[in-house]
């Protein structure tokens, strides 16, 4: 028989059957007759049962003397069988503890019922249970009690509530889940961001809460690298219930079983890093745009030039390049001022962008003059397009100056070309038209 298969309450209804069946044999009950052997065995399996447990069992009359004890009761007293049996149990305990604890035996025999309480003794604590075990009279016979060594489990105890009280302090939203996909355990910051309680959150699947897209996508499979002992880290939007969209970091580690050789599951930390992604973001913008015009700046146009050069070569697509200049801009400079000049820069880069598409790359290239490349257009398309600007921009009155010219160059991508030809002959063409009188377009 295993420890753990035997409760309290079997062990007393066992005590109680036995007891029973030796009060009758010894009252020389008529309807039951017992040999010696039977008797014998009965007490054998009256001490069994009370040493199938690890608890500290006693059996005592009423008066608090030890009938029986068990091995474990044996073990605790660090006394012989003959030194306790027939000694009063409160005897073996200080006298405080001896006057304070003999209430609770009281209370069971006015009350015929089990009484149970905890008590702390020499810096441990014990769970004790009272029993009592009534004759065929219904009167209390016999008491037997059980008394439990509670101090670990109330450090585990106290222990596990310190940890969930840190648990809960913790700002950012952290919970662990299960190998099963399940959330055991969620801080108040996870609850919080998600705006739900913890019954709608905890024995619940993750993929109920983040949607099972989602979860199939992106976290099951960092998930099951961390079930076999991996930290993992990912950093992904989220879309909260309060209609938020944030950017949060997660940390994935590996909750391993007390024997360290299996993972029980993943405690999930995140932080949100919006703010930083956002700034990041406003970084990478900032160093691939022109301050003044909010276009692209000459090194973004350089490296999306090498991309579609590249996509070119591989599907033999037509691109184009369109590359435009101020006409006399030094002397609007010289007259006006800079102030006024960059307001004509801006302006300038308004009225083209109504003329390209989004798929078009426009760019500072320098000073004032502009680039814009155009994926999927032939060069005559091309210079259509420029002289449509050029027009446009001829017509246009411009705040202080009035009106203005500019000058285009024109080219469509060759089979051996580099970058550096590309950009050398729309250059070329450019200059062309300023040497032939500006104000005009060019393609080569």
């Amino acid at each position: 028989m295993r420890i753990d298969d035997v409760s309290k309450e079997q062990l007393v209804k066992k005590i109680k059957a036995l007891d029973r069946e030796l009060s009758r044999f010894k009252d020389g009950d008529a309807k039951h007759i017992f040999t010696e052997g039977a008797l014998i065995k009965s007490e054998a399996k009256a001490q069994a049962f009370m040493n199938a447990t690890s608890d500290l069992a006693v059996l005592l009359n009423t008066k608090c003397v030890i009938l029986e004890v068990n091995e474990a009761a044996i073990r605790r007293f660090d006394k012989n069988v003959t030194d306790v049996v027939g000694k009063n149990l409160f005897d073996l305990f200080p006298p405080e503890f001896k006057e304070f604890k003999r209430v609770y035996v009281d209370i069971v025999l006015q009350t015929k019922e089990p009484h149970s309480f905890q008590e702390e003794y020499k810096g441990r604590t014990f769970q004790v249970c009272i029993h009592p075990i009534l004759n065929n009279d219904d009167e209390v016979e016999r008491l037997a009690v059980f008394v439990s060594d509670y101090t670990k489990y109330r450090r585990n105890e106290e222990l596990l509530y310190r940890y969930s009280q840190i648990f809960s302090t913790v700002q950012d939203p952290m919970c662990y889940i299960d190998r099963n996909y399940i959330f055991r355990t969620v801080n108040d910051a996870y609850l919080n961001i998600y705006k739900k309680s913890g019954k709608e959150i905890v024995g619940h699947p993750v993929a109920e809460l983040l949607g099972k897209e989602f979860f199939e996508e992106k976290i099951k499979k960092n998930f099951k690298r961390c079930l076999k002992g991996q930290k993992v880290q990912q950093q992904e939007w989220f879309d909260f219930p309060d209609s938020s969209r944030r950017f949060m970091y997660m940390s994935y580690y590996p909750l391993f079983s007390k024997d360290n050789k299996s993972v029980t599951g993943v405690v999930l930390n995140s932080t949100d890093i919006t703010k930083i992604k956002e700034m990041e973001e406003k970084l990478k913008l900032l160093s691939v745009t022109d301050p003044l015009t909010q276009i692209y700046n000459r090194m973004k146009f350089n490296e999306t030039l090498t991309e579609e050069i590249k996509r070119v070569k591989r599907y033999k697509t037509p691109l184009s390049m369109i590359m435009l200049d101020i006409d006399h801009f030094k002397e609007i400079n010289d007259t006006h001022g800079h102030d006024v000049g960059d307001k004509i820069l801006v302006s300038l880069v308004n009225q083209v962008k109504n003329f390209i598409r989004e798929t078009d790359i426009f760019s500072r290239w320098g000073g004032e003059e502009f680039m814009i490349l155009l994926p999927l257009t032939t060069l005559e398309h091309a210079a259509i397009l420029a002289e449509r600007i050029r027009l446009e921009v001829m017509r246009h009155k411009f705040a202080v100056i009035g009106s203005l010219t500019c000058s285009f160059g024109v080219s469509e991508f060759l089979a051996d070309d580099s970058v550096e030809t590309f950009t050398k002959r729309v250059d070329n063409a450019l200059y062309e038209s300023k040497r032939n009188g500006k104000n005009r377009m060019t393609f080569m």
